[in-house]
């Protein structure tokens, strides 16, 4: 092997995470041939450090060899959410050519019951690492001009939701500014596992048009968009009103928990706070 080609797969063994955000800004023509060379383990261990929108691209550009061999050696919940971008034929094909052991685990992580929020959600959503700089998000954002949304969301090399920053502060931001520093607090999400028709009592979608989706342990999925719920006409039924209410006491908790850390403590009473009492009646 070149002593080029042996350097750059040290690099990748080594540092994964800069590997993946120097990927992240390259051509996909450029990564593919790059991670073609490198061992599956060493190849999967750059994947998942990159944002889930590149990471499925460099899935669908691989051969499916290759691509298979990635898969396997990727955590799951991340190959969950890096499968769920492909387009159906891909993903089929994908999880085909996968170990049996790792095709069925990654083929009940992908399967969410009709009716859940999981079960809609839209997985083009772009994601931008919370270690970068104002600067190369802007980069990542040029590069992934048809899988943007208004409001771009902000997550950790796990793949977890910290945050999202709207496009107008990331561009009027300085050059080194870091994400971090521009980014707000989620104000509200949904399990991907929750009843979709408990979701459309939310408060937020008289501001929101696209509500991010997480699972258990966080990882953004996706986004629900307010128009899916409207195209597909979810309304709660009779026989299903206590689930509903339970969905509504969830939001409701949820939406309150991301308050908490920036409200004030006064002396007094807690029940003159007028902040959870409107927002628990907007979602009632």
């Amino acid at each position: 092997m070149p002593a080029i080609q042996l350097c750059a797969r040290r690099f990748a063994e080594t540092h994964p995470e800069d590997a993946a955000r120097l990927l992240e800004q390259s051509a996909s023509a450029d990564a593919v041939p790059f991670l073609s060379e490198l061992p599956s383990k060493v190849g999967a261990s750059v994947v998942s450090q990159m944002n889930l929108a590149a990471g499925a691209e460099i899935l669908s550009l691989l051969s499916l060899e290759q691509a298979a061999a990635v898969t396997a050696e990727l955590p799951l919940s991340c190959a969950a959410s890096m499968l769920r971008r492909l387009n159906a034929t891909q993903r089929a094909e994908l999880v085909a050519a996968l170990p049996e052991y790792r095709r069925e685990q990654l083929e009940r992580l992908l399967e969410y019951a009709d009716g859940t929020v999981g079960a809609v959600t839209d997985p083009e959503v772009l994601a931008i690492p919370s270690d970068l700089t104002s600067e190369a998000a802007q980069h990542l954002l040029l590069r992934r001009t048809g899988t943007f949304h208004h409001q771009l969301y902000v997550v950790d090399r796990a793949h977890r939701l910290l945050g999202y920053l709207h496009v107008r502060d990331l561009v009027r931001a300085a050059s080194t500014t870091p994400v971090t520093s521009i980014m707000r607090p989620p104000t509200v999400r949904l399990q991907a596992g929750a009843r979709l028709a408990g979701s459309t009592y939310l408060a937020a979608w008289r501001d929101l048009d696209a509500i991010p989706v997480v699972d258990n342990s966080g990882i953004l999925l996706g986004i629900l968009r307010h128009r899916q719920l409207r195209q597909l006409g979810v309304k709660p039924t009779p026989s299903g009103l206590t689930d509903t209410l339970v969905g509504l006491s969830e939001l409701y908790w949820l939406g309150l928990s991301t308050l908490l850390p920036s409200l004030q403590v006064h002396d007094q009473p807690a029940r003159t706070t007028p902040t959870p009492r409107a927002g628990g009646k907007r979602g009632s």
